[in-house]
């Protein structure tokens, strides 16, 4: 216990890390909980890897790094729970290791307080469990920029140069396109003459080109090239010239997607105040660095975070706010600066308290948000789980094809392709999918939740109810025989 108690008396800061990301992977584990089913996305990603069920379609816009995150896992067992565990734990060590390389940047409490802010989003702490890329970006963001700042320091030896290398390859093999924002603001930092060294270029380089070699060659191998590849994902993505910086406001306090058919609602005022208050703390520690002499710790971060946020919000026709994640990683770092030098003016006591009072405002509205967030996905994907099940029962068997509404998390739980859909097609004939399907020998369903009126199509197919499945009411059809 003394050999315990010296180590956090000589190291208190890595100590409070720790005790920082121990309690976010917990926090994880009790409210998001590991029961939680795969979402959409999650049942694309994890099903490129689990030898189990075929692989969905792939479509241009995503990478392979997460799916290689999941691996591990994903080869030995299909319990979700196993892979939400296992995430919970990985996404507590990846926010010590990134964090904690800044405890070599600046010493003191800036590393463990800007992992707490980062730590007590609703949006960290949902996506910790979740198959998403978002998330490991941000983490592999706020390595690079650490990196690169104990990089340019005369003397820093090879570990921090390969430490930059493998952030910025672990970040475009998770989002391509973010690598390159990341790398832009490292590139614009090399201003400053003392920092150019070719030791940090070759680093940026070789980390883009491993990163980006695995998107590159599937470009060619399914997309028809890198330029066909390119294009196709701005299609899906949107990309263009636009503002979405109202829907992404709109998105703050729960809504996980914000892209027609999805309604957001309105921008809550608690939440715009929340957002406000950014730029604004940014703005402080920016001030207060500059005062010290340490504007480098500050400013990096900060410069990172803004050009990591702004396609997101200028070049992207749709919100998601987990598509912030990156930014709001690297801008709590100049955020906790700021803070920490705040409680160094007089008088202490007034402004602990008003610090005080803005953690427990922070941790209210982040916590009954991620309740909001969490309570009902819990049971939407627990029904998904639910229909597989029934269909199990129904004798659908691979290979197979599920159509029509969470087709991929359905079909993935039952061995199936898949094809969703969000509102039937009105057609008479059997649309192109099932009519492929059938042709090459496959059993068939379609699925939905009984909230519009069915297909022409589906008229003569057979009705089954799913009464197992909540919540709502949903209904299989199966073609009929002669089909």
């Amino acid at each position: 216990m003394a050999s315990n108690m010296s180590w956090w008396r000589a190291d208190p800061w890595r100590a409070l890390l720790i005790l920082v990301a121990c309690c976010y992977g917990i926090v994880q584990l009790i409210v998001v909980t590991p029961g939680m089913g795969l979402g959409w996305d999650e049942s694309i990603y994890v099903s490129q890897v689990d030898p189990r069920a075929p692989a969905a379609e792939f479509i241009a816009p995503r990478a392979r790094g997460i799916t290689l995150l999941v691996a591990p896992v994903v080869l030995v067992t299909s319990s979700t729970e196993a892979l939400r565990v296992y995430l919970c734990l990985l996404s507590a060590l990846a926010l010590y290791a990134s964090f904690g390389i800044w405890l070599r940047v600046r010493a003191g409490a800036m590393a463990p307080l800007a992992a707490l802010l980062f730590a007590s989003l609703w949006l960290s702490l949902f996506y910790g469990g979740q198959v998403m890329p978002n998330l490991w970006v941000a983490f592999g963001a706020v390595a690079a920029v650490g990196c690169f700042l104990r990089c340019v320091r005369p003397g820093s030896g090879r570990g921090p140069a390969i430490g930059l290398a493998l952030s910025v390859a672990a970040v475009a093999l998770l989002r391509p396109p973010d690598s390159l924002w990341l790398v832009l603001a490292l590139a614009a930092a090399l201003a400053r003459p003392a920092w150019r060294q070719a030791k940090v270029t070759a680093a940026l380089v070789a980390g883009l080109v491993v990163g980006w070699a695995d998107w590159i060659v599937e470009a060619y191998a399914r997309f028809g090239g890198l330029a066909a590849r390119w294009q196709a994902a701005g299609a899906a993505n949107e990309t263009g010239l636009h503002v979405t910086l109202l829907e992404h406001a709109r998105a703050l306090n729960g809504p996980l997607l914000c892209r027609p058919p999805a309604h957001c609602g309105p921008v809550p005022p608690s939440w715009l105040l929340w957002a406000s208050a950014i730029p604004v703390l940014v703005l402080l520690g920016l001030y207060a660095a500059r005062r010290r002499g340490h504007l480098a710790a500050c400013a990096v971060p900060a410069l990172a975070g803004l050009l990591m946020g702004l396609p997101y919000v200028f070049l992207v026709g749709y919100a998601a706010p987990r598509f912030l994640l990156p930014a709001y990683a690297l801008l709590a770092l100049p955020i906790a600066y700021g803070v920490l030098r705040l409680l160094e003016h007089r008088p202490r006591r007034a402004l602990a308290g008003l610090v005080a009072a803005g953690f427990l405002a922070q941790f209210t509205l982040q916590g009954l948000t991620l309740d909001k967030v969490v309570a009902p996905r819990l049971a939407k994907r627990q029904a998904d789980v639910e229909v597989a099940r029934a269909l199990s029962a129904l004798d659908l068997r691979p290979p197979c094809l599920v159509y029509g509404e969470h087709a991929a998390m359905i079909a993935y739980r039952v061995g199936c392709e898949s094809y969703t859909i969000l509102r039937w097609p009105q057609q008479s004939a059997a649309p192109a999918p099932i009519r492929a399907a059938q042709s090459a020998g496959k059993h068939v369903v379609a699925v939905d939740r009984g909230r519009q009126a069915a297909a022409p199509f589906l008229l003569d197919w057979e009705w089954r109810p799913l009464p197992e499945a909540r919540p709502g009411t949903w209904q299989a059809y199966l073609p009929p025989p002669h089909s």
